[in-house]
């Protein structure tokens, strides 16, 4: 079994499913889930005004028995399903929203009224009705392919955004997931038409057999799974897509575990714990606020060996830099991130600094925003929050397989 190359891999270990997307059989993301209790991200819902709150500008929604979410009042006007009340919100209105973040702690699930209907290549939005191509696919003729395309399945009923990964693909595969999307809208509106209040109207699939589809089209080799009924989800899921016939889905059948062949528990407890040693000899400090997180960076024995405090302080800032970007993404840290590194005094190469963790943070399929440095020499940056942070997602394991 060739361990390198790109590839999602997928097991179960006690009731849990781990899971993980490697490069050269070193975790970029890691995740964890118990098996029995799914995410509602993504879900859709024919959803229930319970009470508008203005004061805080928002709404809470009922989307079941015993479930609500949270609706900004700030978005545009959502797709209503029930009579009157066109311009504004009331309480016992019938609305169609999407759940776009989990529960996290005490706060309610939020959703949107802005549908969207991802595939790999493209998003059909539901009042966000403009059309548009990622800014990524700057080459002229690839986007003017594109718009030609567009063209012929623009509505006035939605919009479509055109994803970075549609370039260069054939317009073939292009026309398949146009098609395959203009049917989910159909589907989906005849089943809203006709729905009450606190229905589901649409599930998303569990996020490790979504999470092929997210990841950049030329960074995944293999989706590889030891796990029957899994394996089954994947081959009915990509059946279903414009990826079936390019997408690589493997069983694994060795003796020798997936989680042991890819030192998940190893990974898992390297990125539940809050130390993590750099090569130079120096170490990050991760610690989760209610607030923030902060993140220090400590000179550890280095100063004992070397000296040019100045070049030396510069190059172990660099090193933590990079392994900061990459530990955001594989633990899932999100919201307001406080990071200290090693006071430098010399502002070029604070400059230059911000710049190396700006440019290592864009390699994220989140986005971030490095804001700036304090008069304190704190860098200042914020990740967006969609999923459980992953030591969240590893606590709620334990506390599952506990109980």
């Amino acid at each position: 079994m060739e361990i390198k190359k790109n590839k999602l891999v997928i097991t179960e270990k006690e009731g849990v499913i781990c899971y993980g997307y490697f490069q050269d059989g070193v975790p970029t993301e890691l995740y964890c889930e118990p098996k029995e209790q799914q995410s509602i991200l993504g879900n859709i819902y024919a959803a229930r005004v319970e009470r508008v709150a203005e004061g805080i500008h928002g709404a809470f929604l009922e989307i079941g028995d015993n479930q609500k979410c949270y609706y900004s009042l700030s978005a545009e006007q959502p797709v209503k399903l029930s009579p009157g009340h066109e311009d504004k919100l009331y309480g016992g209105d019938i609305i169609l929203v999407q759940i776009t973040k989990d529960a996290v702690k005490t706060k309610l699930p939020v959703g949107t009224g802005n549908i969207s209907l991802d595939g790999k290549y493209f998003v059909f939005t539901l009042t966000d009705k403009r059309t548009g191509i990622s800014k990524k696919i700057r080459n002229t003729v690839e986007r003017e392919r594109l718009e030609t395309l567009l063209k012929k399945y623009t509505r006035e009923e939605y919009g479509i955004i055109v994803r970075t990964n549609a370039a260069g693909v054939s317009e073939e595969t292009l026309t398949k997931e146009l098609e395959l999307l203009q049917l989910r809208y159909e589907e989906l509106m005849r089943k809203a038409k006709i729905a009450a209040g606190k229905t589901l109207l649409y599930r998303e699939p569990p996020h490790y057999i979504t999470l092929g589809k997210e990841l950049p089209a030329k960074a995944l080799d293999e989706i590889l799974t030891d796990h029957a009924e899994v394996f089954t989800e994947l081959k009915e899921y990509y059946k279903q897509t414009s990826e079936s016939e390019t997408t690589k889905i493997s069983f694994y059948e060795d003796t020798y575990s997936l989680y042991n062949l890819y030192r998940f528990s190893h990974y898992y407890e390297e990125a539940y714990g809050k130390y993590i040693w750099l090569k130079s000899g120096a170490s990050l400090v991760i610690e989760h606020t209610e607030a923030m997180t902060v993140i220090d960076v400590n000179t550890g024995s280095v100063l004992k060996k070397k000296k040019q405090e100045d070049t030396l302080f510069y190059q172990i800032n660099r090193e933590a830099a990079k392994e900061i970007a990459r530990q955001l993404r594989l633990r899932n840290i999100s919201g307001i991130i406080m990071i200290d590194f090693i006071n430098m005094k010399d502002t070029a190469q604070k400059e230059k600094l911000l710049s190396l963790l700006d440019s290592e943070c864009k390699k994220d399929r989140v986005h971030c925003n490095v804001i700036d440095m304090t008069a304190l020499n704190l860098v200042e940056m914020t990740r967006s929050k969609v999923r459980k942070p992953l030591h969240e997602q590893i606590r709620s394991c334990m506390k599952n397989n506990r109980s």
